[in-house]
């Protein structure tokens, strides 16, 4: 009776281990092939106030941002895909005629990653896009009227990243952006500026599979 207790603890220590040494082994990282959904959200910072015909223009005070991507790693180190962003600013200075401004900003982006140490659960990365960009500036006036100033042209991004894994599905991470966009018809017109730059400071999240 005793060795076959004995048995059975041997065998029941075997199983044990043996279930421990061939648990599936999933690689850490970035690998090629994976596609991944991304949503983040954070701060605008627009550019620093210029002058316009000798009166200062002020498209707004530090606001909020959020966004969407899609992307599919092309190879571990170059990520491809198709990035969305829209900025509120908060409301400008108040103006010499009590009118103030306030600006949205909005863009579409092919956009381009490139991933340092792909192969490790923390990774710097570098954000690049090109695509389309459309800005509003509305001016409210002390009256309580508006109008409103539209431009749709060329916009560009490029940042830097700092995500890591949470687990096998789950990423994490912030990012900076820097953004250019193009301005034509009634805002160039109106406020006598070719493009508007502003930063974005981002927390994200990431669904890979």
């Amino acid at each position: 009776m005793k060795k076959i207790l004995l048995l059975s603890m041997l065998l029941s220590c075997f199983s044990v281990g043996f279930a421990q040494n061939y648990y599936p082994i999933h690689n850490e990282g970035l690998y090629a092939g994976a596609t991944r959904i991304e949503l983040y959200g954070g701060m605008v910072l627009p550019q620093s106030s210029w002058k316009d015909d000798g009166e200062e223009v002020d498209l707004g005070d530090i606001g909020w941002a959020a966004g969407l991507g899609f992307y599919r790693n092309i190879t571990r180190v170059i990520t491809l895909g198709l990035d969305g962003n829209y900025a509120q600013f908060g409301d400008g200075d108040e103006r010499a005629d009590k009118s103030y401004l306030r600006t949205g900003a909005a863009t579409g982006l092919v956009a381009l990653r490139v991933n340092f140490f792909p192969r490790q659960t923390t990774r710097l990365y570098i954000p690049a896009g090109i695509g389309v960009g459309h800005v509003f500036v509305r001016q409210n006036n002390d009256d309580g009227s508006h109008k409103t100033y539209n431009s749709t042209d060329l916009a560009g991004m490029l940042g830097l990243g700092l995500e890591f894994d949470i687990d096998e599905s789950i990423i994490f991470g912030a990012e900076g952006r820097y953004y250019l966009m193009r301005t034509r018809s009634d805002v160039k017109s109106e406020f006598g500026k070719d493009n508007i730059h502003y930063g974005e400071i981002l927390l994200k999240f990431g669904f890979r599979f």
